[in-house]
């Protein structure tokens, strides 16, 4: 084989550039390390020194190292953008000067940052948007003008500002905010050719969320411009608040440029095309969902003329879909759709909901493009019937979605119905009837669901074994994603019995596996956190897991359902758990995760003052509660619902003597708590009076304070003594008993109850009732003789 040529031609993989016939003095580059005279006309922009290189990343460095004084690094500033600003457009351009413009950039002043926007203007501010590195600098500096705008920038948020400077201040601001406004003009003019281009399309983006005020997700922004890179140089503050921007409210200008902007785009030529266009249709997701947050009007509109596009009005013979379920196949289109399924009006929603997806949910959820759109369907459904009818069409194909590995089309609609609190029974019913799981043995379809198998296969066993073998092999093992997801949103319904039922059943062995796995530790926490799963499930499966904390403890996704159960479990729970804990302290102290489960739960605490530790998680516990009642009364109370609580607890009293005639003792609980440390029964009669006397007694001091009222000696002698300890009597033979009985729960019959003497923060408005009420009662009735 012959050896290659030297020379003669152009590198092999690399077109000329220039013509080889040309002359020597008007090649690019043509000296080595040349000045500016010495280069040639057809110079390519972008091309610097080794000076001018090695300059720029000795300010890098620079920057890196810091400042010891604010004056140094203000002077060392005002230099070095001295020079950036009579050059800008030409180091915008290169690869290596411009990652550090992006550095540089967060640090400038809102003169400087005036400066270089004027200077990129004379430039052809247009035209550097479609360069491979300018255009990320120009995002970069696009992104940082709300920061100026709001007064958050570090030059103004450094030092104190005097009138003078606030004046100065003003106009700057006032400069750039008009500055901005007149590129966005010059984008208008020519936003044909930037819709289309790659790197003009992220600096677009980033117009939008400065006209806009809404920031967008990286994702959708798809830049290399990231928050990581502005968090390095940033201080501790403006790193926090970087992750989260709060911009404030864009003024009424830029909303109108926004407004012209979008007309812009919508009167370009061939729009049709932009919808499945590769750099178009992620810069219409991102206008959409920018014109949701501010201008709906505006949003539909683009909505209506998305929908018209060839598009979602095409047809194909070949198949039965049309319209939008076509786009959904489309690769970039279908990004679109589920766009507009999550920016669009109710009616617009209901739309297409009728006249595209109906009927054609099956095909679409098994497509392998079609079913992500499905997906975001399932998950945007605004109404109850929507929901309705997609359970009417998919719920007799799960098996055959299980079949195709479409799980995550059940999570969404398990979550739908979560969501809109309908259709739950019915989808349960069909899941179980999918997974073949047989009524009889119900309690395996957590195990079933959890590891995504039919009933069939996790229960197959070889005939050939024994049956001790055939019992350990139906055992719980793997726990699959999708698994864990659906059985989470199981466990989130209204009727979460079957599915709690399965997980209390349990063995312990499956329920190590469960909470020592990835997905299946998730499925632990809901259990524990879910608001539709009593108390008692809870505790129950708490008691069950006691010998298991310690593993727990020593696992890397154990020791956060430990933390879980930490927080939900009662104060007793916690003791019993810290006692198994203390027993294991040398494996859990030695262990990486168990010894942040020990210190969490303060378990060496416990060990040396175990009286005290309860007090504390009894406390702590009382204020989590406290706050939980808090965050649930969204609404006050109505008055139904206060109805139903006085008619609970008076009956109680007004019913105690015909109940007591029957043989029928009331309110026997809080009778064992008045006398607790005596054996002996005490005569409902007492019990009543010594129940009644200190409510009585506090009336009556109000009353005698706002002489309105007033009561007799004897009651005040009745309220005095305590009831003697008798044996209980048969109230049957005695009659008379029972009348004095009846006349002082007459008398009494506006005293609180148990129950609203604890209610501290309520007592002054119930004693002001009890009080207008009182004049009323039958002056007899009040003065009752032993």
């Amino acid at each position: 084989m012959a050896t290659p040529k030297r020379g003669g031609g152009a590198p092999r993989g690399r077109p000329r550039y220039f013509d080889k016939n040309t002359p020597r003095d008007q090649k690019p580059y043509s000296v080595k390390h040349g000045g500016a005279g010495e280069r040639g006309p057809d110079r390519r922009i972008g091309r610097l020194d080794p000076q001018t290189l090695s300059y720029y990343r000795r300010v890098e460095q620079q920057l890196k190292d810091g400042f010891e004084e604010e004056k140094e690094k203000c002077l060392f500033l005002n230099n070095v953008f001295t020079q950036v600003e009579e050059e800008i457009h030409l180091l915008a351009c290169n690869q290596t000067v411009s990652r550090i413009l992006e550095t540089l950039l967060h640090q400038a002043s809102t003169s400087h940052l005036i400066n270089i926007i004027t200077r990129l203007k004379q430039n052809n501010f247009t035209s550097l948007c479609t360069d491979r590195f300018a255009g990320y600098v120009l995002q970069t500096m696009v992104c940082l003008i709300p920061r100026h705008l709001s007064g958050t920038s570090t030059s103004t948020a450094s030092k104190e500002v005097t009138a003078q400077e606030k004046t100065t201040e003003k106009e700057e601001l006032d400069s750039l905010r008009d500055l901005f406004l007149e590129v966005c003009e010059e984008m208008v003019q020519s936003v044909s050719p930037l819709v289309r281009d790659h790197y003009s399309s992220h600096v677009l983006r980033a117009v939008f969320e400065t006209l806009s005020g809404v920031k967008l997700e990286q994702k959708m922004v798809r830049s290399r411009l990231s928050l990581g890179q502005q968090n390095k140089v940033t201080p501790g503050k403006e790193t926090k608040a970087t992750s989260t921007v709060t911009v404030r409210p864009p003024p009424s200008s830029f909303l109108q440029m926004l407004q012209q902007l979008t007309k812009a785009i919508l009167a370009v030529e061939e729009f049709s095309g932009l919808v499945s266009h590769v750099v178009a249709s992620p810069l219409l997701q991102a206008l959409l969902t920018v014109l949701h947050k501010v201008d709906q009007g505006l949003c539909t509109q683009v909505c209506q003329q998305v929908m018209e596009s060839n598009m979602f009005t095409r047809t194909c013979a070949e198949s039965e879909l049309s319209g939008v379920c076509l786009a959904l196949v489309h690769q970039h289109a279908s990004y679109i759709v589920k766009t507009l399924l999550t920016v669009t009006d109710d009616a617009t929603y209901q739309n297409l909901f009728q006249r595209h997806f109906t009927l054609r949910l099956v095909p679409l959820s098994l497509h392998p493009v079609a079913t992500f759109g499905l997906q975001q369907l399932l998950a945007t459904l605004r109404t109850e019937d929507q929901l309705t009818d997609v359970l009417e069409e998919l719920l007799p194909h799960i098996e055959d979605l299980l079949a195709h590995g479409k799980g995550m089309v059940l999570i969404n609609l398990a979550d739908a119905c979560v969501r809109h609190k309908t259709g739950q029974k019915n989808f349960l019913r069909k899941l179980l009837k999918a997974f073949h799981i047989p009524k009889e043995d119900k309690l395996k379809c957590a195990q079933v669901v959890a590891s995504l198998q039919s009933y069939e296969q996790f229960t197959s066993v070889a005939e050939d074994n024994s049956e001790e073998q055939q019992k350990t092999a139906k055992v719980l093992t793997t726990v699959t994603l999708q698994g864990s997801l659906l059985l989470q949103h199981l466990l989130k319904f209204d009727d979460p019995s079957d599915a709690a039922d399965s997980v209390q059943a349990m063995s312990s062995q499956e329920l190590q596996t469960l909470a020592c796995n990835s997905f299946g530790s998730r499925v632990m926490e809901t259990f524990l956190n879910s608001p539709t799963i009593s108390e008692k499930r809870r505790k129950l499966l708490l008691h069950k897991m006691m010998d298991l904390y310690v593993v727990l403890s020593c696992d890397k996704f154990g020791s956060r359902v430990l933390d879980v159960v930490w927080k939900v479990a009662p104060v007793g729970l916690k003791a019993a758990i810290a006692e198994k804990l203390v027993e294991k302290e040398d494996r859990l102290r030695s262990d990486q995760y168990g010894r942040f489960v020990w210190q969490n739960c303060a378990i060496d605490h416990f060990r040396r003052q175990k009286g005290v530790w309860k007090d504390i998680q009894a406390a702590q516990e009382k204020k989590r509660r406290l706050f939980q009642d808090i965050l649930a009364e969204e609404s006050p109370p109505k008055k139904t619902k206060k109805n139903k609580q006085t008619k609970e607890t008076v009956p109680a009293d007004h019913l105690a003597p015909e109940l007591a005639i029957l043989g029928v003792r009331v309110d026997q609980d809080e009778e064992e708590d008045v006398d607790s440390d005596n054996d002996e029964p005490v005569d409902s009669a007492a019990w009543v009076s010594s129940k009644v006397s200190p409510n009585l007694q506090k009336t009556k001091k109000k009353d005698k304070q706002k002489k309105k009222v007033k009561v007799s000696d004897s009651v005040d002698t009745k309220t005095n003594t305590k009831p003697k300890k008798k044996r209980k009597k048969n109230i049957d033979t005695d009659r008379s008993e029972h009348v004095e009985l009846k006349n002082i729960q007459a008398a009494v019959s506006g005293a609180p109850s148990s129950i609203e003497k604890k209610a501290k923060k309520k007592m002054k408005l119930k004693e002001k009732k009890r009080l207008k009420k009182f004049p009323k009662i039958h002056p007899q009735k009040e003065s009752v003789k032993p």
